[in-house]
């Protein structure tokens, strides 16, 4: 550290040398200013270059990274090695956009006021029926996932849950139950994506899977 801010020892007293004067203490180390500021600007580089790195970071494929200004959206990144402003100045959020993700619709829960459950519902002829299904999707736009909703994969739910409600009750019983029954996964993927593309969801619609279509248990 001496070396480093241009300290210069003090030469060293022979065995016969007079200490009178000295104190008989260790060797002083005036320091040069020239040479400590140029210390100084060396640690104030290297911790500079530590913290200009601390802003690279890795996106794997099929994945993407959101990156932000001070909370605010910035651009999107695709799979790579990648750089943006270290910490305060912005930050980046990883998502996967391949990953197939699902959501249930149709709880098993029996509502109090009615003895019936989450997933029961009126058809046209006012007949009631039971309809439990899956839906599959993806991201296709992580900057809209992420904050044009507080709650995309909740929208997905309620989205769902609106499209089958609307759909079977312009559907008579027979229809869903048997005439009808593989027509209505193709016309909740359409409605479905309808409500989210209109919530800026950023999700796409992949599959829905029906997985139960019946009466309810007092019916049954």
């Amino acid at each position: 550290l001496g070396g480093l801010f241009g300290a210069k020892g003090k030469p060293p007293r022979g065995n016969g040398s007079d200490d009178s004067g000295g104190g008989g203490g260790g060797p002083s180390f005036p320091t040069d200013p020239r040479s400590a500021g140029i210390g100084a600007l060396l640690i104030v580089g290297v911790v500079l270059m530590v913290w200009l790195g601390s802003g690279f970071f890795i996106v794997q494929e099929g994945e993407q990274a959101v990156v932000t200004s001070f909370g605010k959206y910035s651009r999107t990144e695709d799979a790579g090695f990648k750089w943006r402003l270290p910490y305060p100045f912005q930050a980046h959020e990883t998502v996967r956009v391949t990953q197939l993700r699902s959501r249930e619709v149709g709880k098993n829960a029996v509502v109090p006021a009615t003895g019936l459950r989450d997933s029961s519902m009126l058809t046209q002829d006012e007949n009631i029926i039971d309809i439990r299904f899956t839906v599959q999707y993806r991201l296709k736009d992580s900057r809209a996932f992420l904050f044009e909703n507080r709650d995309p994969e909740e929208a997905v739910t309620l989205a769902a849950e609106s499209a089958v409600r609307e759909i079977v009750g312009k559907s008579n019983i027979d229809s869903v139950l048997y005439e009808q029954r593989d027509a209505i996964a193709a016309d909740l993927v359409t409605s479905i994506q309808s409500q989210l593309d209109r919530l800026s969801a950023g999700i796409v619609v992949v599959n829905v899977n029906v997985q139960s279509v019946q009466p309810p248990e007092q019916v049954l």
